[in-house]
């Protein structure tokens, strides 16, 4: 074998090293990304399984307390009754607080007008709540027969009267259990010749208003 054929062999078997080393080098670099891929999906995987078992911090406002009802005194509830009767009896017989009052006779009965303060259902409520219950005054409005005349609020007059002496009103007991009080109050009458009557009423506190009538005025005109 002649120098030159053995020199081409050792370059022959050189160059296949060299490209067996060079091709093994890029797997092993190729398998190396995969895996750090891989690695890198399972530690992500961990992550969002991480986070999705830790439950979500929430607050909430802490629930409101009732409000104590303060004492209502004898004195208290009879003013508060007393003013009751009063908005009831302005309301049914003229309309409200104001003084021009007019009855008109028609077919139907009759009716009179809503004084203008008062001249929606929203309002003529408000102006009942401020004394009686809201149940209270849904039964008051409901006897006023409200309706629509001339594109003015219309109501059928009714007449009350009453029979006691309110001046001679005295507390004879009194039964507190929670937001509401039960009182028993002896009233006299107009004819002397009758004896006393006793009248309970009860009395309901409301959270930010305060006491109000829960008893049907028509139990105390």
């Amino acid at each position: 074998m002649t120098f030159r054929k053995i020199m081409m062999q050792i370059s022959i078997v050189i160059a296949c090293l060299w490209v067996a080393t060079g091709c093994t080098g890029q797997d092993h670099h190729r398998f190396t990304r995969i895996d750090e891929d891989v690695r890198q999906k399972q530690e992500n995987v961990g992550n969002k399984d991480r986070s999705s078992a830790v439950p979500p911090i929430t607050t909430s406002a802490p629930a409101a307390i009732p409000e104590a009802p303060p004492e209502l005194t004898a004195d208290a509830a009879i003013k508060l009754m007393d003013e009751a009767r009063d908005r009831n009896y302005k309301l049914l017989q003229k309309g409200g607080p104001c003084d021009d009052f007019k009855y008109i006779n028609d077919e139907d009965g009759g009716y009179a007008f809503i004084c203008d303060e008062l001249n929606s259902k929203e309002k003529i409520q408000k102006y009942l709540e401020e004394v009686f219950t809201s149940p209270i005054a849904d039964t008051i409005i409901g006897q006023l027969n409200l309706r629509k005349v001339d594109n003015k609020l219309a109501f059928s007059p009714l007449d009350w009267g009453s029979m006691y002496d309110w001046s001679s009103i005295k507390v004879t007991k009194t039964k507190k259990d929670g937001n509401k009080a039960t009182f028993l109050f002896k009233v006299g009458l107009f004819d002397a010749s009758v004896e006393s009557k006793t009248i309970e009423i009860t009395f309901k506190y409301i959270d930010k208003s305060g006491w109000r009538v829960d008893t049907e005025p028509q139990h105390f005109l």
